[in-house]
């Protein structure tokens, strides 16, 4: 099919594609794209063009499931996943029924009006995150991806909005810019789709939601000294990511690339404590020089199973 034919949609999707690729494929892509949108709804043609768009685009950035940043980005999608979910998860769940109760009963100096606000906005902000790890836990990766993308957009426009009331409005808008830039653009044909790869992403959600609202509610009536809850919203997605990496190297096809990406995730999410200023440094300096350690004990931990594992296979057999 020429671009004379091609829907003018179509072409400027396929104008993303480089220009040498376009000029070797260009028709061949028309063609395929126009059979798989015909016949099809308008939602299900969107779904088409973002795919054609997202392939261009990670050709483009040479982050395609070929290229080894396209194995980073895969190897980084369930630990930013199930940080992401879990986060969500805190937030959420346990204000529910707070929320519900603040519209049956606003602040008399408040009104009705905030209390609505408030539940659109935890809506809005963190419900769409849960239901990605809903579709992930079930096997939906398709669907789980379209609803990431409905979450980037509606927690960028949230920030911008409602920005002032947070602290680290910049860095965490940083942070969660590249987390969901990850999940965007990784090779869906690289992300692990087994109930093992499943598992992964929704125990890493699961245990760092009960985390948060268990130092939560400790800080709250004050068993501690009130950093807890700080504590555990840094430290145990370091943990998650260095545990992540261990598995990929000590695999009995070690994924260099994969765990490589599993362990990045680590430093994004010290970017807000990096980006807010002086104060914090110290802080995230610590953090950093623990991480960096954890991370070399795990690469020290898993070339010792991959020696044990060498070692007990090369013994010879025990005659019978």
């Amino acid at each position: 099919m020429s671009d004379q034919h091609t829907p003018q949609a179509g072409r400027l999707l396929i104008g993303l594609y480089p220009a040498r690729y376009r000029a070797a494929h260009g028709e061949d892509i028309a063609a395929t794209f126009a059979e798989a949108a015909e016949g099809l709804s308008r939602r299900a043609v969107l779904r088409e063009r973002l795919d054609l768009a997202s392939h261009a685009l990670r050709l483009r950035l040479r982050i395609g499931a070929t290229d080894p940043a396209g194995r980073v980005l895969a190897g980084a999608v369930p630990v930013v996943l199930g940080l992401l979910a879990g986060f969500c998860m805190w937030v959420l769940l346990p204000e529910l029924r707070e929320l519900a109760y603040r519209v049956r009963h606003p602040y008399p100096n408040l009104g009705l009006r905030v209390a609505v606000q408030s539940v659109l906005y935890a809506m809005a902000a963190y419900l769409p995150w849960v239901l990605v790890l809903v579709a992930v836990a079930v096997g939906r990766w398709r669907l789980a991806r379209a609803l990431a993308l409905v979450a980037t957009l509606l927690w960028a426009a949230l920030s911008v909005v409602f920005g002032p009331w947070t602290q680290l409005l910049y860095g965490g808008v940083t942070q969660w810019a590249v987390l969901c830039a990850v999940v965007l653009l990784a090779p869906p044909t690289l992300l692990d789709r087994s109930v093992r790869g499943r598992w992964k992403v929704t125990a890493v959600a699961l245990s760092y939601a009960t985390l948060l609202i268990v130092s939560h509610r400790t800080d709250l009536y004050g068993y501690f000294s009130g950093t807890t809850l700080l504590n555990v919203y840094v430290c145990w997605p370091l943990l998650a990511a260095a545990a992540v990496l261990l598995g990929h190297l000590a695999a009995r096809r070690p994924d260099r690339l994969r765990a490589a990406g599993a362990g990045l995730v680590g430093l994004v999410w010290l970017l807000p404590g990096l980006l807010e200023g002086s104060s914090w440094l110290p802080r995230v300096g610590r953090m950093l020089t623990a991480y960096l350690v954890l991370v070399g004990l795990m690469v020290a931990l898993a070339a010792g199973v991959r020696m044990i594992r060498r070692v007990r296979g090369a013994e010879p057999a025990d005659p019978a």
